[in-house]
This record gives C-alpha cells, sequence and structure tokens, in this order.
C-alpha cells in the first residue's frame, strides 16, 4: 500500500489498565517495542484479555510532532465512524487505509477492530501536550464516563511519566527505548563530572551515558579530549556525516548516526553491486527521507566533493558485508550489531529504498528428508560434513528474512559453517539477533563441551548473542549444563538435531522450531541464578 506518508518519526502506542485498591495496573505496547504483525497480534491478544475486567481502559495513542499526530487522529477517529456505519448497514468493515503507510495500518487495524467488536466500548479523545510532543489518544471503557476520564488521565500520566516521552530532532524517543541501546554493551569505565557532580558510564564503542537526574536523550561518543586521542566511534562520527559534502548539519546527531547504521546494513545485506552512481541515488533519497521524518538540519558549506563520500561508504560497506560473511572486523562492524538489535524497527520505514530479493526459498519435505538421508548415509569425512551443512542451508532458506551470507569462513584460528544475517520483519526472530552463527557436526556420537566452548568462543568475539548447532545425534549432558550456563551470560546455543529435522513438513515448522529452541532456552533460565 503506496502513501506519501510516513509514520517515522511517531510512535504508536497501546495503553490498557484499570484501578483497582487505589493502585493501578498498565500494561503497554508500542512500536518500538513490535513491528508487523506481532504488533497487532500482541494488542489484540491483551486486549482481550484486559477487557475482562469491566474496570478495564483502552487506550490507543500516537505520540510526535502535533502535526502528523493530528493527522494521524483524524484517519483513525474517521475510519471508526465510517465503519459503524458499515456495521449498521449490515456492510464489511474496512481494516486498512491508503492514507497511511504499512507501520500505521497495522494500528489503524488494532483500532478499528477493537471498537468494532466492541460496539459497548464508545471511543472518546484524550490530548496530552508536554514539550513540543503531542499524544492523541481514543479511549473506551465499560465505566461511566466519569470514572473512564480519571482513570484514562492517570494511565497515560503514569506512562509519560515513566518513559519521558522527547522529541529529539523531529523523532519522538522514549526512556526505554533510548536505554536499550546500552543493553549488551559491556561497561568500560565509569568517569566523574566535577563540574556537575554527577558521573558518566563509558561504554564499548566509545558511547557514553550522563547520569542525572534529568538523563539526557544523548548518548554522544567519548571526547577525544578525554583520552588524548581518537577512538574508533568518534572516527566512526566524522565518516558516517553528511555535513562534509552536502553542507547539512543533520542533528541530533547520535540519532542521524543510528538511521544511518541500519540504512548501511540493508546496503550491506543486499544482493546490489554498489558504486558510486547507484550509492548516489540512493543516499539521496535516504537524507531526504532524514530531513523530512527524523532529523533538523542547519546549512553549512561543504568541505568535500559527494564523490569521496561516497568512496567512504562504499567502504562501510564492504566492511559490513565481510562482518556478514564471519571475517574478524571486531569494532565498527560489531557496533553496528550492536545497534541493530533494537533499532531493527527501523527496517521497516527504508526497505524501500534499498528493496531485498526474496529471501524465502521452497519448501519441500521430501526434498529435505532426501538431503538428510544422503548425508547421513555418507562416508566420506569431507563430503559428509559438506552435506550436512547443505541441510542446514535447506532449512536456513526457508526461514523468512534469514539470508545466509557466507559459508566456511576462517574467524581466528576456527571456523565458522555458515552465516546468517536477519533482515525480517518479525520480532520474534529479532530477538535472536542481527547476526547469526551456524555450526554444523554431523557425527555419530554425541558433541562434547568442548565444541559447545568454542562455538561460544567465536559468538564471544564476533560480539553476537544466538548460535545455532545443527547436531545429528545430539549433544552430552554437560554440553547441555554448559549451554544453559552460558545463557546466563547472554550467549545462546540452540541445538537441532536430525530427527527433528525429519519432522518438518513446512517452511513455517522451520521457523517455529528454531524459535520453540529458542524460548525453550530463555524459558530454562533461573532469574535467580543470573542477578
Amino acid at each position: 500500500m503506496k502513501t506519501s506518508f510516513s509514520s517515522a518519526g511517531l510512535l504508536y502506542v497501546y495503553i490498557t489498565g484499570y484501578k483497582e485498591m487505589e493502585l493501578l495496573h498498565i500494561e503497554q505496547i508500542d512500536t518500538y517495542s513490535y513491528i508487523g504483525d506481532e504488533l497487532y497480534n500482541k494488542i489484540m491478544e491483551i486486549s482481550e484479555v484486559m477487557t475482562q475486567n469491566e474496570n478495564s481502559i483502552h487506550v490507543f495513542g500516537v505520540i510526535g510532532i502535533e502535526k502528523k499526530v493530528n493527522y494521524v487522529y483524524t484517519i483513525l477517529e474517521e475510519g471508526i465512524k465510517k465503519n459503524f456505519d458499515r456495521i449498521l448497514n449490515n456492510r464489511k468493515i474496512k481494516i486498512g487505509t491508503k492514507n497511511l503507510d504499512s507501520i500505521g495500518n497495522h494500528f489503524y487495524r488494532c483500532v478499528q477492530e477493537f471498537y468494532c467488536d466492541k460496539l459497548h466500548y464508545l471511543p472518546k479523545k484524550v490530548v496530552f501536550n508536554f514539550d513540543d510532543a503531542s499524544f492523541y489518544g481514543i479511549y473506551g471503557s465499560s465505566m461511566n464516563d466519569k470514572q473512564a476520564y480519571d482513570v484514562v488521565n492517570e494511565i497515560v500520566s503514569c506512562w509519560i511519566e515513566q518513559e519521558k516521552p522527547l522529541i529529539c530532532g523531529k523523532q519522538l524517543i522514549t526512556r526505554s527505548f533510548f536505554l536499550k541501546d546500552f543493553v549488551g554493551r559491556k561497561l568500560i569505565t565509569a568517569m566523574p563530572e566535577t563540574e556537575s557532580n554527577s558521573w558518566r558510564l563509558i561504554f564499548e564503542g566509545g558511547h557514553q551515558l550522563n547520569i542525572n537526574e534529568n538523563l539526557l536523550y544523548s548518548k554522544g561518543t567519548l571526547n577525544p579530549n578525554d583520552l588524548g586521542v581518537f577512538c574508533t566511534s568518534n572516527v566512526q562520527s566524522v565518516l558516517l556525516n553528511p555535513i562534509y559534502a552536502y553542507g547539512k548539519w543533520f542533528y541530533p546527531n547520535d540519532i542521524c548516526e543510528e538511521w544511518h547504521k541500519v540504512f548501511l546494513y540493508l546496503c550491506a545485506v543486499s544482493e546490489y553491486e554498489w558504486n558510486l552512481s547507484n550509492m548516489g541515488n540512493v543516499y539521496r533519497r535516504f537524507l531526504k527521507f532524514l530531513e523530512e521524518n527524523i532529523c533538523l538540519t542547519m546549512k553549512v558549506d561543504p568541505l568535500i566533493s559527494k564523490e569521496q563520500y561516497y568512496k567512504v561508504l562504499l567502504i562501510h560497506i564492504e566492511n559490513y558485508r565481510a562482518f556478514l560473511k564471519g571475517e574478524d572486523e571486531v569494532v565498527n562492524s560489531k557496533d553496528l550489531y550492536q545497534t541493530l538489535n533494537t533499532r531493527y524497527v527501523y527496517l521497516p520505514y527504508l526497505q524501500e529504498l534499498v528493496k531485498q530479493e526474496n529471501l524465502q526459498h521452497s519448501f519441500s519435505c521430501f526434498e529435505l528428508q532426501k538431503e538428510i538421508d544422503c548425508a547421513l548415509q555418507e562416508t566420506d569425512i569431507y563430503k559428509k560434513g559438506k552435506k550436512w551443512e547443505n541441510v542446514a542451508e535447506y532449512v536456513l532458506n526457508s526461514v523468512e528474512g534469514w539470508k545466509i551470507t557466507g559459508k566456511r569462513i576462517r574467524a581466528g584460528a576456527q571456523e565458522i559453517d555458515l552465516s546468517v544475517a536477519n533482515i525480517s520483519l518479525n520480532d520474534e526472530l529479532w530477538q535472536m539477533g542481527a547476526y547469526i552463527l551456524i555450526e554444523c557436526k554431523n557425527w555419530k556420537k554425541h558433541v562434547g563441551i568442548q565444541q559447545i566452548r568454542n562455538i561460544a568462543h567465536i559468538s564471544s568475539m564476533k560480539g553476537n548473542k544466538t548460535a545455532i548447532l545443527f547436531t545429528a545425534n545430539g549433544i552430552t549432558s554437560d554440553s547441555q549444563e554448559e549451554i544453559q550456563r552460558l545463557a546466563m551470560t547472554n550467549i545462546y546455543i540452540i541445538c537441532i538435531t536430525a530427527v527433528e529435522l525429519k519432522q518438518l513438513q513446512s517452511a513455517v515448522e522451520c521457523k517455529k522450531l528454531i524459535l520453540d529452541k529458542w524460548k525453550s532456552l530463555q524459558d530454562s533460565i533461573e532469574v535467580s541464578g543470573i542477578i
């Protein structure tokens, strides 16, 4: 569904809750946590549970710059009115609109289906304005108007107090989304700020976080004056700044950098043979998108030619491609990976700029069975390993949004059998990260603890958190214990056997098997063992 409107910079949020014994019970879901169909599924799932409480409040809100927020709210409101008319005339409701993009349409569908299914929940408007941001919401409840109005104000006010929504440039940022970018990054040191009597936390990659009561929405990078030299993040901030070639300062700079990393990641995963010409065309469209939806700009004089700047971008793309194949590059690409773990929610806005080929292959359970039997019956050691890798490759190619980017790549003293890059629009798959290591063992015996530790070592070196071990005959008991221990350190190794692979009947089951293994490992981790 094509439209000139972009939801970029906005936040769509569903907040639900009720008041009991003077206590507020609140749950919320937003587009910084879920994308695509999963956003719709989560909202409808929770709303169905919460409506069982007769005092529950349901708020569907859009937050951001007032002009765009009002535009979206008007479309949501008009959609409800028109759908009510359709119901009265025994016609089918419409759950999509050409006036919103795909992200907005997922939220639009939630709103329309919720109120058209629960006709006694009369939709009402709630508005909050704070600083430069506006919150326009539609709420409904079975309570009387006065009670509902009081509770909805408490619920939304509580959400605002917790998330501290703020317009940074043109993009709405919340506190939890801002802080998620530090999850998984190693804390290097804490530095005192004598003037403000506060502290700065320094994380790997040169990122810093000022700790004070206000907790400003700016991570920035370590100042070269602090170290007496430039660190890699300082250099990267210079190299990824269009100010030098385009004569425009895009700010806030850290948000501009985030979007650049997601853009370059898409470029690296694509099959394009990038050159100065096609990179220039796509990059100009990318900057236009940033200027219209994300960043403020200020004009300055350019210092270098655009062609020189594009050459730098091409180098970045090749470095990222090497990292995604499995080759060693331990600083910039690792920082890109860590950024993508949360900022993958930017992907839907940029995929029109860098369109990807269809990554999912056709699936046949008979073909998979043939591949498995061929691998298990092979006696030649080299061919035995290669054919088992073919089995793994067949399964991975069946997972929509995953792309195999490297085969048998040397990583230091180790070899990576397969590397997978993630560009899916599935939140559950993104829990596993942007980059996934694949190890294949076509052994008659169980895989031992040493092999598990080797996989963990490579994962730690690369900075990724997930590896999949395709093992023909399973693992030893001490290997399973080691996997549990590693999971507590944020390194997840899931094991898939030949017996399990033989049961797969569809591409959907391939994804389900992997996700079930992932969830099972997550569920097995005792919180008390982590803290």
